[in-house]
């Protein structure tokens, strides 16, 4: 053998044996900013699935009350006291993994401060508001993203409804201290850098409240609250968002009422859901379950329901159990809408469709 052959075997040797090397990780799932999902794979386990297996991917749900049957639902969210006790969370976190046909989305907001729901976790304990941290440097940002997504993982949550990329440089937002700035470019700069910090954890960031909550005074979330922006403004508001599209899994609709868009709050109006689409991922409601989106459309709350999917969003969020007697039947409602129409269908199979591509850029099919 050659001295100049031997040479190159050697270093060959070396290159697959260096940790972080391509060779030695291309066995290693890639993050999920970086990952591209496998449209093969999802389109064969989309083909796979019943009607009530599809309406199941588009419910992000707090955890059912039947703790030993099936988990049918997309994702499982954890509000409230469900992390009291974290032994008992990771353990329902298995649980219900091992019970999922498809895994679930395990999902909590963490934003900083009071709006924490980890706060119980001792490196979280500190985790500034998102006011405090856009007096931080980038990178700083994105290490505090990085010990909350570690945090995350380590309990068996992979998405975080947060951060908040609403521009508020006065208003609800900004009196909270939940808006990292009223300025786009801080902005776009830190909630980005948070998202990057959770994305290197391997935890998806879903970006809220879109298209922006700007500079409104009025808690959405309790009362009718409306802008009159035109097509112009949303976009620029929705532009903070755009920045971080990598490192996002989706938005979170806001709950205002953009009334040159249509009378009825973002979540329900299909042509801001469409907005919401063009970042590529996936468009997420907030609380379906609370009374004020009932009262604001004059109807009862089925009919939300019935009007979130009809925008076309791909993840419905409620925070009452999908199993709840005295709740509503969300796999029924959403199942009989779903094939009174072809295009109902259609919407359907799009929707489950963005859904399984994300879990698949997280490695959740992996192996399916």
């Amino acid at each position: 053998m050659s001295a100049a052959l031997r040479s190159s075997l050697v270093l060959l040797a070396l290159v697959l044996l260096v940790p972080g090397s391509a060779s030695a990780q291309a066995g290693k799932p890639q993050g999920f900013s970086s990952r591209s999902p496998n449209e093969a794979r999802v389109e064969r386990l989309l083909a796979t699935l019943s009607l009530r297996e599809k309406v199941g991917q588009l419910l992000l749900a707090y955890p059912q009350l039947n703790k030993d049957g099936p988990v049918e639902v997309g994702g499982v969210l954890f509000v409230g006291g469900t992390l009291k006790k974290l032994d008992a969370a990771k353990a329902r976190i298995r649980s219900s993994r091992e019970r999922a046909r498809i895994p679930p989305f395990f999902a909590v907001d963490i934003e900083g401060g009071s709006f924490n729901r980890l706060d119980r976790y001792p490196s979280l304990k500190a985790l500034p508001l998102a006011r405090e941290l856009a007096a931080l440097e980038d990178a700083e940002v994105e290490a505090w993203g990085l010990r909350a997504g570690k945090a995350m993982q380590e309990v068996g949550l992979n998405m975080n409804l947060a951060p908040v990329f609403d521009v508020a440089p006065q208003g609800h937002m900004f009196r909270n201290g939940r808006a990292f700035s009223g300025d786009p470019a801080v902005v776009k700069k830190k909630a980005t850098a948070f998202a990057r910090g959770l994305a290197k954890a391997g935890v998806v960031a879903i970006g809220k409240h879109f298209p922006g909550y700007g500079d409104l005074d009025a808690d959405s979330d309790h009362e009718r609250a409306t802008v009159d922006w035109d097509e112009a403004r949303v976009r620029r508001e929705a532009e903070a968002f755009r920045a971080a599209d990598r490192f996002l899994g989706g938005v979170m609709m806001s709950n205002i009422v953009y009334s040159r868009f249509g009378p009825k709050p973002a979540i329900l109006e299909p042509a801001l859901v469409a907005l919401a689409h063009e970042g590529g991922g996936l468009s997420v409601t907030d609380d379906v379950a609370i009374r004020a989106l009932a009262d604001q459309i004059g109807a009862e709350p089925e009919e939300v329901l019935r009007q979130a999917f009809l925008a076309g969003n791909d993840l419905i969020l409620t925070t009452a159990p999908p199993d709840w007697a005295q709740g509503l039947d969300y796999f029924g409602i959403l199942m009989t809408l779903a094939e009174s129409t072809p295009q109902n269908t259609e919407r359907l199979d799009a929707a489950v469709r963005r859904v399984l591509r994300l879990k698949d850029r997280m490695g959740l099919l992996d192996g399916m």
